[in-house]
C-alpha cells in the first residue's frame, strides 16, 4: 500500500474516530437530561450511541471520563477568565449555561459537582502553574480549589434560582472576582497577566 493511501486511511480513520466520539458525547447529553448522572450506565450510552461496549472503551476510561471531556471546551472558558485579562466568551457560555439549565443543573450540583469541580480545578491549575506559578503564596493546586469555587457557587446558585441577573453582569462579576483572588494569592505585583 502505498504513502498517499496509508495518509487517506489515516484520515478517514480519524474522521471516524471523531464521529464516534460525538455519538457517545451526544448520547451522553441526551441520558444526562433525562436522568440523574448516577443512574447512566455505559450500556445506556453506547445503546443510545449505537456503538458497542468495546468502541467506548477506545474512547472513555469510564464514564466520569466521558463526563470530563464533555465539559473541558466550556470549562476551558472558566479556567481562561482567571488568567486572562479579559472574558470575552464568558457572557455566552454562561447564556449558553441558562438555555440548557436542567443539564447544567444536573451537572453542577449532587454528587456529580465533585466531579465536574475537579475537571475545572485540574485546568485553573494548569493556567497558574504557567502564568504566575512561582509567585504564588499558597501551593497551586489549593489556589484553584479556591478560584473553582469562587465560580462553580455562584454559577449553580445563579442556574438554581437563587438570585436573578444578566449573564453579562455574572460573567463580569466572575471575572473581576477571580482576578481579584489570584492577585490576593500571588506575591508583590506578579498578579496573573501582568
Amino acid at each position: 500500500m502505498g504513502t498517499a493511501t496509508r495518509a487517506s486511511d489515516s484520515g478517514h480513520t480519524d474522521a471516524r474516530r471523531q464521529r464516534t466520539r460525538q455519538a457517545l458525547l451526544g448520547a451522553f447529553f441526551v441520558l444526562v437530561l433525562e436522568r440523574r448522572y448516577h443512574e447512566v450506565r455505559i450500556d445506556d450510552i453506547v445503546a443510545r450511541a449505537g456503538v458497542g461496549r468495546s468502541t467506548f472503551y477506545e474512547h472513555f476510561a469510564n464514564k466520569d471520563a466521558l463526563l470530563a471531556a464533555s465539559i473541558e471546551g466550556p470549562f476551558a472558558i472558566l479556567a481562561d477568565a482567571v488568567v486572562a485579562p479579559s472574558a470575552p466568551q464568558l457572557p455566552g457560555l454562561l447564556a449558553h449555561f441558562w438555555q440548557n439549565r436542567a443539564l447544567a443543573r444536573g451537572i453542577l450540583s449532587g454528587a456529580v459537582r465533585r466531579k465536574v469541580a475537579a475537571v475545572l480545578v485540574d485546568q485553573i491549575e494548569r493556567r497558574l502553574r504557567r502564568q504566575v506559578g512561582a509567585h504564588l503564596r499558597v501551593p497551586p493546586r489549593l489556589a484553584a480549589v479556591a478560584l473553582a469555587e469562587a465560580q462553580l457557587g455562584p454559577i449553580t446558585a445563579w442556574l438554581n434560582g437563587e438570585a436573578a441577573c444578566a449573564p453579562e453582569a455574572l460573567a463580569q462579576a466572575l471575572h473581576q472576582g477571580t482576578r481579584a483572588l489570584v492577585d490576593a494569592y500571588t506575591c508583590g505585583t506578579a498578579g496573573a497577566g501582568r
